[in-house]
């Protein structure tokens, strides 16, 4: 007896890679417009569940709180993991050439990674030009003005972010934009 003949060859790192793609970006089209729905109808959901007494209204909090929490947590990680296998199946062989598809999937996949570093120097940029620099926590405004060493410290503080960021993404884009120049390793 003979052994079949398989009708496919494996299926190569970027294809598969492209896969995990799709699938990380269906579950975040997916969890986006069901948090968007429970958190647009919570006014509505809430009251429901208040009047629940014992178990049944812990269990029912509990559900509602675990969707509110794990919800947009899905569809942001679902982005996030669609862009970084997206990326990786760019670079790696594949049974069929999208250079289209490649190229897009490069540009979103550049713009989510600076994103951080360009935002920090952006706050940084428009704390100069305004002379005032604004921090949550706790809520203080420092202005130019009256206050110049703690102006300088915050301004210092969001361009030390935008380098720490902008160093980590060119670390993980410097060997697929100019592979002549990654060092070896």
């Amino acid at each position: 007896m003979s052994a079949p003949i398989l009708s496919s060859a494996a299926p190569l790192a970027g294809d598969r890679a492209r896969r995990r793609a799709l699938f990380n970006l269906l579950v975040a089209l997916l969890a986006l417009p069901a948090c968007w729905l429970l958190f647009s109808q919570l006014d509505k959901i809430w009251p429901v569940v208040v009047a629940m007494e014992g178990a049944r209204f812990m269990a029912a909090a509990t559900l509602l709180g675990a969707a509110m929490a794990l919800g947009p947590l899905a569809a942001a990680l679902g982005f996030l993991l669609a862009v970084w296998f997206g990326v990786d199946s760019v670079y790696r062989p594949r049974r069929r050439p999208s250079p289209r598809l490649d190229r897009l999937i490069v540009a979103l996949g550049l713009l989510v990674w600076f994103v951080p570093a360009l935002t920090a120097a952006g706050i940084a940029g428009q704390a100069v030009a305004i002379g005032r620099i604004h921090f949550v926590r706790p809520p203080r405004d420092y202005l130019l003005a009256t206050d110049p060493v703690a102006f300088w410290q915050g301004v210092g503080f969001w361009l030390i972010m935008a380098g720490l960021s902008g160093f980590l993404a060119w670390r993980y884009w410097r060997p697929r934009l100019l592979p002549a120049s990654a060092p070896r390793s």
